[in-house]
C-alpha cells in the first residue's frame, strides 16, 4: 500500500463509484482493453505477461468525467472460472470483450450466463481487435453478437467497436460506459460494512493488507472489523483504492485494507470482512435455484456440486424442497448443505458448477442465509420461502421473527437475514405491531411473532404426546420439568407466563405437580387399579399415623417401583399429598393437618413438636416430617424449637 498518485479532486458530492468487470472468451483481448482504457496492465504476474493470459484478478480504476470505475479484469480460461467468479461478484456493470476475428465462443457464453446468475443485467460489449479484420467481418460479427444477447438480460446492451493498437473507438466505448450506469441505482454506503476478499499480500513495514470490492456500507480507517470463518476482530489501520489514501471508502469501490490483529494464516481469498455482529456462519442455507437450459441435463436432488458464493468455493449438497430432479431451464427452492460454514445475506447471488468444477450448472439467490433442517411439510416450507421473497420488507422481517422465534434478533442479524436497511427497521416493527403480526406475551416486556407461539404450542403438545405414548400410566411430565423445557426454547422470564397462557386456553391441565394433554387419562390394568384403590384406602384409614408406602398390607404383592408409581398417580390425581421419602398423606387428612396445627397455634401461640404431637394424637416419627412439611409449602415457619403461621397464614 504505497501512494503511486495524488488523488484527483472533482466534487466529491457529484462523483459516483461503480465497479465494472470484463467477461468474455480466452485471448479477446480484455486485459489489453483495459490497458488502453486505463493505462494500467493488470496482468501482475510474471507467468501471465509470459503466457499472455490472465490466470488471476487483475485491477485498475478508469476515471471519465465524475464517475470512477473500479475495473476488475477476470480471466477467460475455462480452468479460471472460479476466479471470474470471484471477480464479478459485486459488479455494477460488465464489459464483455468479443474478439472481430473470432465472435462468440464457448467462454462468451459462459461468462454471459454467469453474469445473469449473478443478477447483472448492465453491460456494454467491446468487439476488440477491429484493426486486423475488414468492415464485412466486423458487422458479421456486431450482428452475431446482438442476435447471442437478445434472449439474455444483457440485450439491449450498447456495441462498440475498439481496437487497443490504434485506439479506435476508445472514446466511444467510455461514453457508453457512462450511458450504462446513467440509471444504475445508487446502493447505500449506509452500514453494516461487508467486502468478500479476493487477494491477500503482505507490504513490508505495513504487514497484512487484503483487497476486495465493497458489497454494501462504509469502512473507516480505525474500525473494528469481524474476518470470517475464523470468527476474530481485527483494525483497519489504514486503507487505499487504488494506491490513494483514504479516511473511508463505500460501497462500489475497491479496497485494499491493512489490517492489524489478525494472524494472517486466517486470511486468505474467501474470507469475509464485515461489520462486528452482521454476518453469522451457516451449514445450512434456503435458495432459489436455477438449472441452466444449457446445461442439457437435470440437476438431481442430494447431489453434489461446486458452490461459488463471492470469492468462496466449496461443495455443497443440493437437496430440493420438491421433487428429485430440478430440469434444465427450470427454477424451484433448494437448501444447500455444506460441510464448512457459509456467510450469505438475504437476496446474494451465487453459482454452481458441476463436483469437478468443468461446467457451470446454474446459480440462484440466497433466501434464508441461517436455515434449519426443513419442514416435514413442504407447502409449509413452500409458504415461508415464498414470503420471504416477498418485495414487501415487512413479510420477509415477520417470516425471519416467526424461524428465529424467542431467540434474540439484532438489528444487524435481521438487515442479513431479511434484506432491510437499518434505518428501516424501526417502522417495521411498528407496522407488525399494528397488523398484530408482533405481539407482546402476556406478563412479560417481550415481543414474539404470533407464528412463533403457534408454532412452540405445535412443538410443546407433540413433546407431551410422545412423553404419553411412551409413559402411558404416568400422570405427566413434572412442571419444573415443563418450565425447564420452555426456558431452554424461549426465557427464563418467558417460560411460566407461556405455561400459564396454555393451561388458561385448555391446551394442557395440571395434575399436581404434574402437567399433562387435556385427553390424556393414564392407563391402568385391572389389578394395577385394585392396587391403587386399596392403597388410597389404607392411607385414609391411617389418618395422622399413616403406613410407609413400603409397609402398606394392602399392596404387599407389589413390588416398590409399582407401588411408587401408583402413589404418584394418586398424587396427581389430588388423591395423596407427597409428604417426602416414602412418607403420604392422603388428601383430607393434610387438610384437617393444616386446620389442627393453625388453630393450636392461634390458641397458644408458638407450638412445639410435642405439643403437635399431642394435638394429632401421634408420633413423633410423624410430626417432624409433617411439620418439615408444612415448613417446605410455607404454611409455618421454624423459630427456635417451635412453629408459627407465616404472615399469609396468620391474615
Amino acid at each position: 500500500m504505497h501512494d503511486t498518485r495524488p488523488e484527483s479532486q472533482p466534487d466529491l458530492s457529484r462523483v459516483r463509484h461503480y465497479i465494472l468487470g470484463t467477461a468474455g472468451h480466452i485471448d479477446h483481448g480484455k486485459t489489453s482493453l483495459v490497458r488502453a482504457l486505463t493505462g494500467t496492465d493488470t496482468d501482475r504476474l510474471p507467468e501471465e505477461r509470459q503466457r499472455g493470459m490472465t490466470i488471476e484478478l487483475g485491477f485498475a480504476e478508469l476515471a471519465v468525467d465524475d464517475v470512477r470505475f473500479g475495473v476488475v479484469d477476470v480471466p477467460g480460461h475455462e480452468r479460471f472460472v472460479r476466479t471470474m467468479v470471484a471477480g464479478a461478484t459485486g459488479i455494477d456493470l460488465a464489459l464483455l470483450a468479443v474478439a472481430a476475428d473470432d465472435s462468440v465462443m464457448p467462454q462468451t457464453v459462459e461468462h454471459v450466463e454467469i453474469l445473469g446468475l449473478l443478477g447483472v443485467s448492465r453491460a456494454v460489449v467491446a468487439i476488440t481487435k477491429t484493426d486486423i479484420v475488414d468492415e464485412e467481418m466486423l458487422e458479421l460479427v456486431t450482428d452475431d453478437v446482438r442476435r447471442f444477447l437478445e434472449p439474455t438480460p444483457l440485450h439491449g446492451a450498447s456495441i462498440c467497436p475498439v481496437s487497443s493498437v490504434t485506439g479506435a473507438g476508445l472514446e466511444e466505448l467510455r461514453a457508453a460506459l457512462i450511458a450504462a450506469v446513467a440509471d444504475v441505482e445508487r446502493m447505500t454506503d449506509a452500514p453494516p460494512f461487508r467486502m468478500p476478499v479476493d487477494r491477500v499480500f503482505t507490504v513490508q513495514g505495513r504487514g497484512t493488507v487484503v483487497t476486495g470490492s465493497t458489497l454494501r456500507g462504509t469502512v473507516h480507517a480505525n474500525d473494528t472489523l469481524e474476518v470470517w470463518p475464523a470468527g476474530e476482530a481485527c483494525r483497519v489501520r489504514d486503507l487505499q483504492s487504488h494506491g490513494v489514501h483514504h479516511d473511508a471508502i463505500g460501497r462500489g469501490r475497491r479496497c485494499a485494507l491493512n489490517l492489524s490483529g489478525i494472524d494472517r494464516g486466517h486470511l486468505g481469498r474467501g474470507c469475509q470482512l464485515a461489520t462486528p455482529g452482521y454476518l453469522e456462519p451457516s451449514h445450512l442455507v434456503d435458495v432459489r435455484l436455477t438449472c441452466l437450459a444449457s446445461y442439457g441435463k437435470s440437476l438431481k436432488s442430494t447431489g453434489v456440486v461446486r458452490l461459488e458464493l463471492g470469492t468462496t468455493e466449496l461443495p455443497v449438497r443440493v437437496v430440493l424442497v420438491q421433487g428429485k430432479a430440478l430440469a434444465p431451464g427450470a427454477s424451484g427452492y433448494a437448501q444447500l448443505r455444506a460441510g464448512e460454514p457459509l456467510f450469505a445475506t438475504h437476496g446474494q447471488r451465487f453459482i454452481i458448477r458441476d463436483e469437478n468444477a468443468l461446467r457451470t450448472i446454474g446459480g440462484g439467490t440466497v433466501i434464508r442465509p441461517v436455515a434449519r433442517r426443513r419442514l416435514p411439510d413442504p407447502h409449509e416450507e413452500i409458504a415461508s420461502l415464498r414470503a420471504l421473497e416477498s418485495d414487501d420488507a415487512a413479510n420477509r422481517v415477520e417470516q425471519v421473527l416467526r424461524r428465529a422465534g424467542f431467540g434474540p434478533l439484532t438489528d444487524l442479524r435481521l438487515c442479513a437475514r431479511a434484506g432491510v436497511e437499518l434505518d428501516a427497521i424501526a417502522a417495521i416493527y411498528d407496522r407488525l405491531k399494528r397488523d398484530h403480526r408482533w405481539v407482546p406475551v402476556a406478563g412479560t416486556d417481550a415481543h414474539v411473532a404470533p407464528a412463533a407461539l403457534d408454532d412452540l404450542k405445535f412443538r410443546f403438545v407433540r413433546w407431551l404426546q410422545r412423553y404419553h405414548k411412551k409413559n402411558p400410566d404416568s400422570p405427566g411430565r413434572q412442571a419444573d420439568s415443563v418450565l425447564g423445557w420452555l426456558e431452554r426454547i424461549t426465557s427464563r422470564a418467558l417460560a411460566r407466563p407461556l405455561l400459564d397462557r396454555w393451561l388458561d386456553d385448555g391446551t394442557v391441565k395440571r395434575l399436581g405437580r404434574y402437567v399433562c394433554l387435556p385427553a390424556f387419562a393414564p392407563q391402568l390394568s385391572t389389578a394395577d387399579e385394585k392396587i391403587l384403590a386399596a392403597l388410597v384406602t389404607e392411607l385414609r384409614t391411617g389418618g395422622f399415623q399413616p403406613p410407609l408406602l413400603d409397609a402398606v398390607k394392602s399392596a404387599a404383592s407389589a413390588d416398590r417401583k409399582r407401588l411408587e408409581r401408583l402413589a404418584t398417580l394418586a398424587t396427581a390425581l389430588g388423591e395423596l399429598v407427597h409428604l417426602g421419602d416414602n412418607l403420604y398423606l392422603h388428601v383430607e387428612a393434610e387438610r384437617d393437618l393444616r386446620e389442627t396445627v393453625a388453630s393450636l397455634i392461634g390458641r397458644t401461640g408458638p407450638a412445639t413438636v410435642a405439643q403437635v404431637r399431642e394435638a394429632l394424637n401421634s408420633s413423633r416419627k410423624y410430626v417432624v416430617p409433617f411439620l418439615e412439611y408444612l415448613d417446605r409449602i410455607g404454611f409455618t415457619k421454624r423459630v427456635g424449637d417451635t412453629r408459627v403461621l407465616t404472615t399469609r397464614d396468620q391474615e
